[in-house]
């Protein structure tokens, strides 16, 4: 278990984190999601103690913490953070690089072989790091997070220059590892399948950890909550708030328009429908609200 107690970080007049107190638990995936410049490194750095905070402490299974070097050993010998890959060394192979940090850690050798494998690294993994491409870079530097088999595993940007197949398959890792107990914090302004696999999802704003289910309990629902339509001019959207007023519409900076029908019921729903489809507003879609959705709420209203 990793507590933090009260961070906050200031840089010069600037608050980049204020009295953040939370709990992560073992067998859980935990998601920061922030643009960039809002404090999700910041947070990481904290955790690992490569920034002391202004005060508040980090406090590992309810009793270690960074008071002395000792500790500091004892604490990164559970608590890893993935490397970047600026980290890399371009004149070694990607194998040997696993080789140090399951030396490192201590971990099973067999991770090697087993997260070579699991990531389809075998073609390249003997070569020299600086022949590898973007894609393959990043994996690597998920490899060796894994083999490294930390209680906890913080991932600043993991799927970076990822294609689709490599997203999804680093996915399935991430859920295995949860399913052995890891207790895994991602950092992240990429928010392709992070609300597939995150048990908790923050959003960092003003030095603040914003939960994304209390912000909009409506998001875990399973149930249709929202009805997306593309293309609603600025007069329909007046129209249609004037014919539903009992209904919350509003239209995001990507263009898209989401009309709030959680508390509705079926004939509202049909009413709704049929407005659209004689307005020529047949782009549209029911469903419920997308991280994406909450995103440029929070971040990018005009």
């Amino acid at each position: 278990m990793l507590e933090l107690s009260h961070i906050g970080v200031q840089f010069g007049d600037k608050q980049v984190l204020k009295d953040i107190s939370i709990t992560f638990q073992p067998g859980e995936i935990i998601g920061f999601v922030a643009p960039n410049g809002t404090g999700k490194s910041t947070l990481m750095n904290v955790i690992m103690n490569y920034l002391s905070p202004n005060k508040g402490k980090v406090i590992l299974n309810n009793k270690l913490k960074y008071s002395n070097k000792a500790n500091e050993v004892k604490i990164h010998q559970a608590v890893s953070m993935m490397p970047d890959q600026s980290d890399l060394y371009n004149h070694i192979s990607g194998k040997n690089h696993l080789k140090i940090y399951q030396a490192m850690w201590n971990s099973n050798p067999k991770l090697i072989e087993d997260t070579i494998v699991k990531l389809g690294m075998a073609s390249y993994v003997k070569k020299k790091t600086g022949t590898y491409s973007l894609g393959m870079r990043q994996r690597l530097c998920f490899a060796m997070q894994i083999v490294s088999d930390t209680q906890v595993m913080l991932m600043d940007e993991v799927m970076n220059g990822l294609d689709p197949t490599h997203v999804e398959l680093i996915s399935q890792i991430l859920l295995q590892k949860k399913a052995e107990g890891k207790t895994i914090i991602i950092a992240s302004h990429l928010l392709e399948n992070l609300e597939q696999y995150a048990d908790r999802i923050f959003f960092m704003k003003n030095g603040d950890l914003k939960l994304v289910d209390e912000l909009a309990p409506e998001f875990t629902d399973k149930k249709v909550t929202t009805v997306r339509v593309s293309n609603f001019s600025q007069e329909l959207f007046e129209v249609f708030k004037k014919q539903f007023p009992g209904l919350h519409v509003q239209t995001l900076p990507s263009g898209i328009t989401l009309i709030d029908v959680s508390e509705q019921d079926t004939a509202t729903l049909g009413d709704i429908t049929q407005y659209l489809i004689a307005q020529q507003l047949t782009d549209f879609s029911f469903g419920k609200l997308t991280l994406n959705d909450l995103y440029s709420m929070e971040y990018q209203q005009r």
